[in-house]
Protein backbone atom coordinates (compact mmCIF):
# COMPACT_ATOMS: atom_id res chain seq x y z
CA UNK A 1 0.00 0.00 0.00
CA UNK A 2 1.45 3.36 -1.02
CA UNK A 3 1.70 6.15 1.61
CA UNK A 4 -1.03 8.08 -0.23
CA UNK A 5 -3.44 5.14 -0.34
CA UNK A 6 -2.66 4.41 3.29
CA UNK A 7 -4.32 7.61 4.46
CA UNK A 8 -6.83 8.21 1.65
CA UNK A 9 -10.32 8.60 3.19
CA UNK A 10 -12.24 8.29 -0.09
CA UNK A 11 -12.17 4.52 -0.88
CA UNK A 12 -15.16 3.29 1.14
CA UNK A 13 -15.64 -0.36 0.18
CA UNK A 14 -15.35 -3.05 2.87
CA UNK A 15 -11.82 -3.91 1.73
CA UNK A 16 -10.54 -0.31 2.05
CA UNK A 17 -9.01 1.07 5.22
CA UNK A 18 -11.30 4.12 5.24
CA UNK A 19 -14.29 1.87 4.54
CA UNK A 20 -13.42 -0.29 7.54
CA UNK A 21 -13.12 2.82 9.72
CA UNK A 22 -16.45 4.24 8.56
CA UNK A 23 -18.19 0.94 9.30
CA UNK A 24 -17.42 1.40 13.00
CA UNK A 25 -20.02 4.19 13.14
CA UNK A 26 -23.79 4.47 12.65
CA UNK A 27 -24.88 6.14 9.38
CA UNK A 28 -28.28 7.38 8.21
CA UNK A 29 -29.42 5.54 5.10
CA UNK A 30 -32.97 6.79 4.47
CA UNK A 31 -35.48 9.43 5.50
CA UNK A 32 -37.98 7.62 7.75
CA UNK A 33 -41.12 9.25 6.33
CA UNK A 34 -40.19 8.02 2.84
CA UNK A 35 -40.45 4.34 3.88
CA UNK A 36 -44.09 3.45 4.63
CA UNK A 37 -45.16 0.16 6.14
CA UNK A 38 -44.97 -2.68 3.64
CA UNK A 39 -42.43 -0.90 1.41
CA UNK A 40 -39.02 -2.23 0.31
CA UNK A 41 -36.31 -0.22 -1.47
CA UNK A 42 -32.82 -0.91 -2.84
CA UNK A 43 -29.92 0.98 -1.23
CA UNK A 44 -26.35 1.60 -2.26
CA UNK A 45 -24.26 2.78 0.69
CA UNK A 46 -20.51 2.48 1.36
CA UNK A 47 -20.06 0.84 -2.04
CA UNK A 48 -22.33 -2.08 -1.11
CA UNK A 49 -25.93 -2.89 -2.04
CA UNK A 50 -28.76 -3.59 0.38
CA UNK A 51 -32.52 -3.99 0.70
CA UNK A 52 -34.28 -1.77 3.24
CA UNK A 53 -37.86 -2.62 4.11
CA UNK A 54 -40.45 -1.70 6.73
CA UNK A 55 -42.52 -4.55 8.08
CA UNK A 56 -46.26 -4.34 8.56
CA UNK A 57 -45.58 -3.94 12.29
CA UNK A 58 -43.65 -0.72 11.60
CA UNK A 59 -40.07 -1.90 12.24
CA UNK A 60 -37.43 -1.26 9.58
CA UNK A 61 -35.02 -4.04 8.54
CA UNK A 62 -31.87 -4.07 6.42
CA UNK A 63 -30.75 -7.12 4.42
CA UNK A 64 -28.44 -7.66 1.43
CA UNK A 65 -29.83 -6.65 -1.94
CA UNK A 66 -30.09 -10.16 -3.39
CA UNK A 67 -31.81 -13.43 -2.54
CA UNK A 68 -29.55 -16.36 -1.63
CA UNK A 69 -31.34 -18.58 -4.17
CA UNK A 70 -30.81 -17.02 -7.61
CA UNK A 71 -29.58 -13.51 -6.72
CA UNK A 72 -32.82 -11.72 -7.58
CA UNK A 73 -33.29 -8.29 -5.99
CA UNK A 74 -35.28 -8.67 -2.78
CA UNK A 75 -36.78 -5.18 -2.97
CA UNK A 76 -38.97 -6.35 -5.88
CA UNK A 77 -40.75 -8.87 -3.66
CA UNK A 78 -43.51 -8.64 -1.05
CA UNK A 79 -43.45 -7.59 2.59
CA UNK A 80 -45.48 -10.12 4.59
CA UNK A 81 -45.78 -9.28 8.27
CA UNK A 82 -42.21 -8.48 9.29
CA UNK A 83 -40.66 -10.74 6.63
CA UNK A 84 -39.76 -10.26 2.98
CA UNK A 85 -40.65 -12.71 0.20
CA UNK A 86 -38.53 -12.87 -2.95
CA UNK A 87 -40.29 -11.99 -6.20
CA UNK A 88 -38.52 -14.70 -8.24
CA UNK A 89 -39.28 -17.98 -6.46
CA UNK A 90 -40.96 -16.97 -3.21
CA UNK A 91 -38.19 -17.63 -0.71
CA UNK A 92 -39.08 -15.71 2.44
CA UNK A 93 -36.70 -14.11 4.97
CA UNK A 94 -37.33 -12.65 8.40
CA UNK A 95 -35.75 -9.43 9.67
CA UNK A 96 -32.66 -11.29 10.91
CA UNK A 97 -31.97 -12.61 7.39
CA UNK A 98 -33.04 -16.15 8.27
CA UNK A 99 -34.83 -17.94 5.47
CA UNK A 100 -38.11 -19.17 6.89
CA UNK A 101 -39.89 -20.54 3.81
CA UNK A 102 -38.92 -22.07 0.45
CA UNK A 103 -41.97 -23.11 -1.58
CA UNK A 104 -41.54 -26.61 -3.03
CA UNK A 105 -38.37 -27.41 -1.05
CA UNK A 106 -37.73 -29.70 1.91
CA UNK A 107 -38.60 -27.74 5.10
CA UNK A 108 -35.17 -28.49 6.58
CA UNK A 109 -33.42 -26.65 3.72
CA UNK A 110 -34.58 -23.19 4.83
CA UNK A 111 -32.91 -23.55 8.24
CA UNK A 112 -29.52 -23.74 6.54
CA UNK A 113 -29.93 -20.47 4.63
CA UNK A 114 -29.35 -17.14 6.35
CA UNK A 115 -28.49 -13.77 4.85
CA UNK A 116 -26.53 -11.10 6.65
CA UNK A 117 -28.61 -8.51 8.48
CA UNK A 118 -27.67 -5.12 9.87
CA UNK A 119 -28.78 -3.29 13.05
CA UNK A 120 -31.22 -0.47 12.36
CA UNK A 121 -32.49 2.36 14.57
CA UNK A 122 -34.68 5.38 13.89
CA UNK A 123 -33.81 8.79 15.30
CA UNK A 124 -34.41 12.42 14.28
CA UNK A 125 -36.62 11.34 11.39
CA UNK A 126 -33.87 9.19 9.82
CA UNK A 127 -33.20 5.46 9.59
CA UNK A 128 -29.67 4.68 10.81
CA UNK A 129 -27.77 1.46 10.14
CA UNK A 130 -24.58 -0.10 11.47
CA UNK A 131 -22.37 -2.06 9.06
CA UNK A 132 -19.37 -2.84 11.26
CA UNK A 133 -18.07 -5.84 13.18
CA UNK A 134 -19.39 -6.95 16.56
CA UNK A 135 -21.95 -5.17 18.67
CA UNK A 136 -22.73 -1.65 17.45
CA UNK A 137 -21.79 1.34 19.59
CA UNK A 138 -24.50 3.44 21.19
CA UNK A 139 -26.23 5.57 18.58
CA UNK A 140 -25.12 9.18 19.28
CA UNK A 141 -27.72 11.65 20.47
CA UNK A 142 -27.89 15.37 19.74
CA UNK A 143 -29.59 17.17 22.66
CA UNK A 144 -30.22 20.37 20.70
CA UNK A 145 -32.40 18.42 18.29
CA UNK A 146 -34.38 16.66 21.03
CA UNK A 147 -35.45 20.01 22.52
CA UNK A 148 -38.94 21.51 21.94
CA UNK A 149 -39.27 23.09 18.52
CA UNK A 150 -39.63 22.18 14.85
CA UNK A 151 -37.64 19.22 13.55
CA UNK A 152 -37.35 19.74 9.80
CA UNK A 153 -35.92 16.69 8.00
CA UNK A 154 -35.04 17.58 4.41
CA UNK A 155 -35.08 15.17 1.46
CA UNK A 156 -31.66 13.54 0.99
CA UNK A 157 -29.29 15.10 -1.55
CA UNK A 158 -27.46 12.73 -3.91
CA UNK A 159 -24.40 14.42 -5.45
CA UNK A 160 -21.75 13.08 -7.87
CA UNK A 161 -18.76 13.77 -5.64
CA UNK A 162 -16.99 12.14 -2.72
CA UNK A 163 -18.46 12.57 0.73
CA UNK A 164 -15.16 14.21 1.68
CA UNK A 165 -15.78 17.05 -0.80
CA UNK A 166 -18.77 17.89 1.37
CA UNK A 167 -16.97 17.42 4.69
CA UNK A 168 -14.16 19.76 3.66
CA UNK A 169 -16.60 22.45 2.56
CA UNK A 170 -18.18 22.93 5.98
CA UNK A 171 -14.81 23.81 7.54
CA UNK A 172 -13.97 26.15 4.66
CA UNK A 173 -14.22 29.74 5.90
CA UNK A 174 -13.20 31.57 2.73
CA UNK A 175 -15.92 30.05 0.55
CA UNK A 176 -18.58 31.93 2.54
CA UNK A 177 -17.29 35.21 1.11
CA UNK A 178 -17.10 34.04 -2.48
CA UNK A 179 -19.11 30.89 -3.32
CA UNK A 180 -22.08 32.28 -1.33
CA UNK A 181 -21.75 35.85 -2.56
CA UNK A 182 -25.11 35.82 -4.36
CA UNK A 183 -27.12 34.36 -1.47
CA UNK A 184 -25.54 36.64 1.12
CA UNK A 185 -26.06 39.66 -1.11
CA UNK A 186 -29.73 38.65 -1.37
CA UNK A 187 -30.16 39.05 2.40
CA UNK A 188 -27.95 42.11 2.69
CA UNK A 189 -25.33 40.27 4.74
CA UNK A 190 -22.08 39.93 2.83
CA UNK A 191 -19.57 37.72 4.61
CA UNK A 192 -16.30 39.53 5.37
CA UNK A 193 -13.16 37.49 5.01
CA UNK A 194 -12.37 35.97 8.40
CA UNK A 195 -9.33 34.79 10.29
CA UNK A 196 -9.56 31.08 11.07
CA UNK A 197 -8.50 28.83 13.93
CA UNK A 198 -9.14 25.11 14.39
CA UNK A 199 -8.87 22.78 17.37
CA UNK A 200 -9.59 19.12 18.04
CA UNK A 201 -12.48 18.41 20.41
CA UNK A 202 -13.97 15.38 22.14
CA UNK A 203 -16.29 14.90 19.15
CA UNK A 204 -14.19 16.10 16.21
CA UNK A 205 -12.96 19.52 15.12
CA UNK A 206 -14.11 23.04 16.01
CA UNK A 207 -13.35 25.73 13.43
CA UNK A 208 -13.72 29.34 14.63
CA UNK A 209 -14.00 32.43 12.43
CA UNK A 210 -12.86 35.85 13.64
CA UNK A 211 -13.57 39.22 12.01
CA UNK A 212 -11.58 42.21 13.28
CA UNK A 213 -10.51 40.13 16.27
CA UNK A 214 -14.07 39.25 17.34
CA UNK A 215 -15.43 35.70 17.20
CA UNK A 216 -17.99 35.65 14.39
CA UNK A 217 -18.89 31.99 13.78
CA UNK A 218 -18.18 28.45 14.90
CA UNK A 219 -18.34 25.38 12.67
CA UNK A 220 -18.54 21.93 14.25
CA UNK A 221 -17.34 18.71 12.64
CA UNK A 222 -18.27 15.38 14.26
CA UNK A 223 -16.15 12.38 13.37
CA UNK A 224 -16.29 10.75 11.01
CA UNK A 225 -18.61 12.58 8.56
CA UNK A 226 -21.03 15.02 10.22
CA UNK A 227 -21.15 18.81 9.92
CA UNK A 228 -23.09 21.02 12.31
CA UNK A 229 -23.62 24.71 12.80
CA UNK A 230 -26.06 26.93 14.62
CA UNK A 231 -27.61 30.04 13.08
CA UNK A 232 -29.50 32.77 14.91
CA UNK A 233 -30.39 34.76 11.77
CA UNK A 234 -33.35 33.00 10.17
CA UNK A 235 -32.82 34.80 6.86
CA UNK A 236 -30.10 32.34 5.92
CA UNK A 237 -32.27 29.26 6.36
CA UNK A 238 -35.88 30.45 6.51
CA UNK A 239 -37.23 31.34 3.05
CA UNK A 240 -40.32 32.89 4.67
CA UNK A 241 -38.49 35.49 6.78
CA UNK A 242 -40.36 34.37 9.87
CA UNK A 243 -40.91 37.37 12.11
CA UNK A 244 -40.57 35.39 15.34
CA UNK A 245 -36.91 35.22 16.41
CA UNK A 246 -35.54 31.73 16.01
CA UNK A 247 -32.34 29.77 16.39
CA UNK A 248 -31.77 27.22 13.65
CA UNK A 249 -29.38 24.35 14.37
CA UNK A 250 -28.40 22.23 11.40
CA UNK A 251 -26.96 18.72 11.18
CA UNK A 252 -25.62 17.37 7.89
CA UNK A 253 -24.70 13.70 7.63
CA UNK A 254 -22.39 13.13 4.62
CA UNK A 255 -22.64 9.43 3.74
CA UNK A 256 -20.67 7.76 0.93
CA UNK A 257 -22.70 5.98 -1.73
CA UNK A 258 -19.46 4.83 -3.33
CA UNK A 259 -15.99 6.30 -3.88
CA UNK A 260 -17.21 9.07 -6.16
CA UNK A 261 -20.74 9.90 -5.03
CA UNK A 262 -22.48 10.59 -1.76
CA UNK A 263 -25.80 11.33 -0.08
CA UNK A 264 -26.33 14.12 2.42
CA UNK A 265 -29.09 14.06 5.06
CA UNK A 266 -29.79 17.63 6.28
CA UNK A 267 -31.82 18.24 9.45
CA UNK A 268 -32.87 21.59 10.92
CA UNK A 269 -34.06 22.19 14.46
CA UNK A 270 -35.94 25.49 14.59
CA UNK A 271 -36.68 26.97 18.02
CA UNK A 272 -40.31 27.77 17.21
CA UNK A 273 -43.13 26.04 19.07
CA UNK A 274 -46.93 26.01 19.12
CA UNK A 275 -48.85 27.56 16.24
CA UNK A 276 -45.86 29.52 14.98
CA UNK A 277 -43.79 26.33 14.74
CA UNK A 278 -46.61 24.40 13.05
CA UNK A 279 -47.08 27.18 10.51
CA UNK A 280 -43.35 27.27 9.77
CA UNK A 281 -43.24 23.50 9.13
CA UNK A 282 -46.35 23.61 6.95
CA UNK A 283 -44.83 26.33 4.77
CA UNK A 284 -41.58 24.37 4.53
CA UNK A 285 -43.42 21.28 3.36
CA UNK A 286 -45.35 23.31 0.79
CA UNK A 287 -42.08 24.77 -0.51
CA UNK A 288 -40.53 21.31 -0.64
CA UNK A 289 -43.43 20.03 -2.77
CA UNK A 290 -43.09 23.04 -5.09
CA UNK A 291 -39.38 22.40 -5.52
CA UNK A 292 -39.99 18.74 -6.34
CA UNK A 293 -42.39 19.82 -9.10
CA UNK A 294 -40.05 22.49 -10.47
CA UNK A 295 -38.63 21.86 -13.95
CA UNK A 296 -35.08 22.38 -12.72
CA UNK A 297 -33.65 21.05 -9.46
CA UNK A 298 -30.73 22.71 -7.68
CA UNK A 299 -28.54 19.88 -9.00
CA UNK A 300 -29.71 20.54 -12.57
CA UNK A 301 -29.07 24.27 -12.26
CA UNK A 302 -25.69 23.58 -10.67
CA UNK A 303 -24.74 21.37 -13.63
CA UNK A 304 -25.80 24.14 -16.02
CA UNK A 305 -23.60 26.63 -14.19
CA UNK A 306 -20.66 24.21 -14.27
CA UNK A 307 -21.14 23.90 -18.03
CA UNK A 308 -21.35 27.71 -18.48
CA UNK A 309 -24.90 27.36 -19.78
CA UNK A 310 -26.22 29.41 -16.87
CA UNK A 311 -24.75 32.07 -14.60
CA UNK A 312 -25.26 32.24 -10.86
CA UNK A 313 -26.98 35.62 -11.23
CA UNK A 314 -29.54 33.89 -13.47
CA UNK A 315 -30.17 31.26 -10.80
CA UNK A 316 -30.94 34.05 -8.36
CA UNK A 317 -33.49 35.54 -10.78
CA UNK A 318 -35.35 32.26 -11.48
CA UNK A 319 -39.00 32.26 -10.41
CA UNK A 320 -38.55 28.95 -8.59
CA UNK A 321 -35.38 30.04 -6.79
CA UNK A 322 -35.36 30.98 -3.12
CA UNK A 323 -32.55 31.44 -0.67
CA UNK A 324 -32.29 27.73 0.15
CA UNK A 325 -32.20 26.80 -3.55
CA UNK A 326 -29.61 29.45 -4.32
CA UNK A 327 -27.38 28.31 -1.46
CA UNK A 328 -27.65 24.69 -2.61
CA UNK A 329 -26.69 25.61 -6.17
CA UNK A 330 -23.70 27.58 -4.90
CA UNK A 331 -22.47 24.62 -2.85
CA UNK A 332 -23.09 22.18 -5.71
CA UNK A 333 -21.05 24.27 -8.13
CA UNK A 334 -18.16 24.57 -5.67
CA UNK A 335 -18.05 20.97 -4.46
CA UNK A 336 -19.05 18.96 -7.53
CA UNK A 337 -16.84 21.31 -9.54
CA UNK A 338 -13.82 19.95 -7.65
CA UNK A 339 -14.27 16.63 -9.42
CA UNK A 340 -15.59 13.33 -8.06
CA UNK A 341 -12.81 12.94 -5.49
CA UNK A 342 -11.13 15.64 -3.42
CA UNK A 343 -7.42 15.75 -2.44
CA UNK A 344 -6.08 16.84 -5.82
CA UNK A 345 -2.29 16.58 -6.15
CA UNK A 346 -2.43 20.19 -7.35
CA UNK A 347 -3.97 21.47 -4.10
CA UNK A 348 -2.13 24.26 -2.30
CA UNK A 349 -3.65 24.79 1.13
CA UNK A 350 -3.10 28.01 3.08
CA UNK A 351 -3.84 29.52 6.48
CA UNK A 352 -7.53 29.99 5.63
CA UNK A 353 -7.76 26.19 5.36
CA UNK A 354 -6.93 25.50 9.03
CA UNK A 355 -10.15 23.56 9.66
CA UNK A 356 -9.73 21.46 6.51
CA UNK A 357 -6.11 20.67 7.34
CA UNK A 358 -6.97 19.59 10.89
CA UNK A 359 -9.91 17.38 9.85
CA UNK A 360 -7.74 15.61 7.30
CA UNK A 361 -4.93 15.25 9.85
CA UNK A 362 -7.28 13.66 12.40
CA UNK A 363 -8.61 11.27 9.77
CA UNK A 364 -5.09 10.31 8.72
CA UNK A 365 -4.06 9.67 12.33
CA UNK A 366 -7.05 7.40 12.93
CA UNK A 367 -6.50 5.46 9.69
CA UNK A 368 -2.85 4.89 10.58
CA UNK A 369 -3.86 3.67 14.04
CA UNK A 370 -6.43 1.28 12.52
CA UNK A 371 -3.89 -0.10 10.06
CA UNK A 372 -1.31 -0.58 12.84
CA UNK A 373 -3.77 -2.19 15.25
CA UNK A 374 -3.40 0.66 17.76
CA UNK A 375 -6.31 2.07 19.83
CA UNK A 376 -8.64 4.50 18.09
CA UNK A 377 -9.96 7.65 19.71
CA UNK A 378 -13.45 7.34 21.19
CA UNK A 379 -15.49 10.32 20.03
CA UNK A 380 -18.12 11.56 22.48
CA UNK A 381 -20.47 14.48 22.99
CA UNK A 382 -22.61 14.72 26.11
CA UNK A 383 -23.72 18.35 26.33
CA UNK A 384 -25.60 20.52 23.84
CA UNK A 385 -23.39 22.81 21.81
CA UNK A 386 -23.47 26.46 22.79
CA UNK A 387 -25.90 29.02 21.41
CA UNK A 388 -24.76 31.03 18.42
CA UNK A 389 -23.15 34.40 18.77
CA UNK A 390 -25.22 37.60 18.72
CA UNK A 391 -26.10 38.39 15.13
CA UNK A 392 -25.64 34.80 14.02
CA UNK A 393 -22.98 33.11 11.98
CA UNK A 394 -22.89 30.03 9.82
Amino acid sequence: MTPTAYIDPTPVGPEALAGQYLRRFWHPVFRAEDLPQGAAVPLRILREEFTLYRGEGGAAHLLPLRCAHRASQLNTGWVEGDSLRCFYHGWRYDGSGQCVEQPGEDPSFAKRIKLASYPVQEYLGLIFAYFGPGEPPVLPRYPEFDAPGVLDVYPPEYWPCSYFNRIDNAADAAHLSFAHRESRTAIGRPQPLADVTAEETEFGVLTSLFVDGALRSTLHFHMPNINQFIQSDTRLRDPFNTEAPAIIARLLFRVPVDNESCVSFPIDHVSLTGEVGAAYLERRRTLEATQRAAPQSPETMGSLVLGSRMRMAEVRECDQANLKTLTSVEDYVAQVGQGPRVHHPSERLGRMDAGIVLIRSVWQRELRALADGRPLKTWTRHEPLGHPLPGGGQ
